[in-house]
């Protein structure tokens, strides 16, 4: 009976509405107590030197930086090539725009979040949202954060 008991609880926690992202291991997100899941249809990563879209490297951080608030034509390429693999779009994604995650680095400077939010936004990817690692609010500060569970932060830009 108690091992029973002890199954029936290692499913409950471990079968929440949580959604999880393949974090890349380069990747240190930052901590956030949103709830809210993030879509996990295009994955945009950025670690101190690149810039990626899945397993392709798509920019380098530093040229990027060196021309701040400029697009960026490698990202741009990449996602019009996305887009268009998507074939036909539905009346909501051509009002709004498409979905987008970014996962960075928490030492991602602004500027370069801005240009890639930018680009995304350019290229039609309006549905934005950065992920962070969840942290259950009012926990002790030595509990940190959760570590499994990737919330975003997201809104519509543009449009």
């Amino acid at each position: 009976m108690d091992i029973f008991t002890i199954l029936v609880f290692f499913l409950l926690l471990n079968s929440g509405e949580s959604q999880k992202i393949e974090n890349a291991k380069f990747i240190e997100l930052p901590d956030s107590i949103s709830g809210v899941t993030p879509h996990n249809q295009l994955l945009i990563l950025i670690n101190d030197d690149q810039i990626w879209i899945g397993n392709e490297a798509v920019a380098n951080v530093t040229d990027i930086l060196k021309a701040p608030g400029k697009p960026i034509d490698s990202l741009t390429q990449a996602l019009a090539a996305h887009k268009e693999s998507l074939g036909e779009l539905s009346d909501y994604e051509k009002h709004n725009g498409l979905p987008v995650t970014i996962l960075g680095n928490k030492e991602t400077s602004y500027i370069l979040l801005k240009s890639v939010m930018a680009t995304c936004q350019h290229s039609d990817f309006r549905e934005i949202s950065l992920a962070v690692n969840q942290v259950i609010p009012n926990a002790p500060k030595n509990a940190g954060a959760t570590g499994n569970t990737v919330a975003s932060i997201s809104g519509k830009t543009g449009g």
